[in-house]
C-alpha cells in the first residue's frame, strides 16, 4: 500500500508517549508499505531528524509551526489546531495524494484535519488516529495546572476545541476512526453510532524476563517532566507517599526520570538526597535494570499511559492510580497494583520492597499478558490487515 501519514509532531526522537506510538507505527508499518510522511515540528533544530525518518519513509516533509500568525486565525479555530494548519503542506499532501495513487491517509490527532483538501475528504481514504479524546484530555490537563491564566487559556482552549471536533467529525467523511484505548472508542461510539471505529492499542517492546533476587530499594517514576500530570503526581508521590516509605526502609531512593524537569522536581532532590531527579538520559534501560518498583501516581491526564506498557515490557511490577491504567484491560491484584490514597500507596510499596517474591505472580502476570497481546509488531500488523 502507499500510505500518507500526518503527525502533529515530529515523532523522532521518540522520547514522549505520543511520539513513541507514532514512530512505532511508521517503523513496522514501513516494513510491507510506503509511507509518504508529513510533520508539524515546533523548532528549525528539529529539520535535522529528516534524515532519521527517512529509514522508514519513502518521502519525509516537515513544515514550521506558525504560532504566531495562529493567533491572527484565532476566528478559525482553536490555537492548538490552527498553528498546525499550513497552507504548503496542504497543497504538498494533495499533490503527493494525486501523483502516488494513495491508497489510505492516515491522520495523526484531530488538530492536524485543516491540512486535508476537499478532494481527500471525498476519496473515502481518510483514517484519523484519535490517542486521546483530545478536548477532554485538555480540560483534564487544566485541573493539573496551578498557575490561574494559565487554567483559563487551557479551560477555553478544551472548549473550543470540543465544538472543532464535534463540527468535524459531522461534516467530514472520514472512512475510519481509530483509537487507543477501549473507553475512548466506547464514548466516541456512543455520540457518534454511525461511522467505523477501530481499537489500534498502544504497544511495547519485550525485554527479557528477570528475576529480582534481592531488592535495591529503588522506586521509579518515568515520563517526560515538564508534562503538569506528570509533575503533579512526583511532587505528591515524593511528598506524601515517599516519606512513609522512607520512615520504614530509610535506604529507599525514589527516582524521577525523564527529560525537562520542572523547578518544583528539581527543588524536590535538593530538600531530599533520596529523591533523584536525572533530566534527559542516555539510556533509560540503566533505569529500569536497577528499578525494583514502578510507580504511576497520576491523578489526571488522558488516554493510554504509554509508560504503564513499558514498563510491564520491561518486567516491572507497577503500582498506580486507577487513573494512572486509564484505557487499560489490566486487572488489580493480577496484573499490577492499584492504589488512590497515601498511607495505603505507601504500605503496598513498602510490602514490596520488603518481599519481592510475595509479589513475584503478578509482575509475571504483567509481563506474560504484555507480551502475548501487545506487542507493536502485532498491534501494527493487525492495523494493516483492516487496512487491507
Amino acid at each position: 500500500m502507499k500510505v500518507i501519514w500526518i503527525s502533529s509532531e515530529c515523532p523522532y526522537p521518540a522520547n514522549t508517549g505520543g511520539r513513541i506510538v507514532v514512530m512505532k507505527r511508521l517503523e513496522y508499518f514501513s516494513q510491507n508499505n510506503e509511507i509518504y510522511f508529513f510533520c508539524v515540528v515546533d523548532s528549525d533544530d528539529e529539520y535535522k531528524y529528516r534524515t532519521d525518518l527517512l529509514k522508514y519513509c519513502k518521502e519525509v516533509h516537515l513544515y514550521r509551526r506558525k504560532k504566531g500568525a495562529a493567533l491572527f486565525k484565532l476566528i478559525k479555530g482553536p490555537f492548538v489546531c490552527v498553528s498546525r494548519w499550513i497552507v504548503s503542506m496542504r497543497k504538498d499532501i494533495d499533490v503527493c495524494f494525486e501523483r502516488e495513487k494513495i491508497d489510505w491517509v492516515i491522520v495523526e490527532f484531530p488538530q492536524m484535519l485543516g491540512n486535508i483538501s476537499r478532494r481527500i475528504l471525498n476519496s473515502n481514504k481518510l483514517v484519523l488516529s484519535q490517542h486521546n479524546i483530545e478536548y477532554a484530555t485538555l480540560h483534564n490537563l487544566a485541573k493539573s495546572i496551578t498557575n490561574p491564566l494559565k487554567k483559563v487559556i487551557y479551560n477555553v482552549e478544551a472548549k473550543r476545541l470540543y465544538h472543532f471536533e464535534e463540527r468535524c467529525y459531522r461534516e467530514m467523511n472520514v472512512k475510519l476512526f481509530a483509537f487507543v484505548s477501549i473507553e475512548d472508542k466506547a464514548f466516541f461510539e456512543r455520540k457518534f453510532s454511525k461511522f467505523n471505529t477501530l481499537l489500534v492499542p498502544i504497544g511495547t517492546e519485550i525485554h527479557e524476563y528477570k528475576e529480582n533476587k534481592c531488592s535495591r530499594n529503588i522506586i521509579s517514576f518515568f515520563g517526560k517532566m515538564s508534562y503538569p500530570p506528570n509533575v503533579e503526581a512526583a511532587i505528591w508521590f515524593s511528598k506524601q507517599v515517599f516519606p512513609l516509605v522512607q520512615k520504614e526502609i530509610p535506604e529507599s531512593q525514589f527516582y524521577i526520570v525523564g527529560k525537562d524537569p520542572s523547578k518544583e522536581l528539581l527543588e524536590l532532590s535538593v530538600n531530599n538526597p533520596s529523591i533523584v531527579v536525572t533530566g534527559t538520559v542516555d539510556s533509560i534501560e540503566d533505569y529500569y535494570e536497577r528499578t525494583d518498583l514502578v510507580v504511576i501516581p497520576l491523578a489526571h491526564g488522558g488516554g493510554v499511559k504509554v509508560k504503564v506498557l513499558e514498563a510491564l515490557g520491561h518486567g516491572k511490577l507497577i503500582v498506580s492510580t486507577v487513573k494512572g491504567i486509564e484505557g487499560t484491560t489490566f486487572q488489580n491484584g493480577k496484573e499490577l497494583l492499584t492504589s488512590e490514597s497515601a498511607e495505603e500507596f505507601a504500605c503496598i510499596c513498602i510490602n514490596i520492597l520488603q518481599n519481592l517474591s510475595a509479589y513475584e505472580g503478578i509482575r509475571r502476570g504483567g509481563y506474560e499478558n504484555t507480551k502475548e497481546n501487545f506487542t507493536w509488531k502485532a498491534i501494527v500488523e493487525k492495523f494493516e490487515m483492516e487496512l487491507n
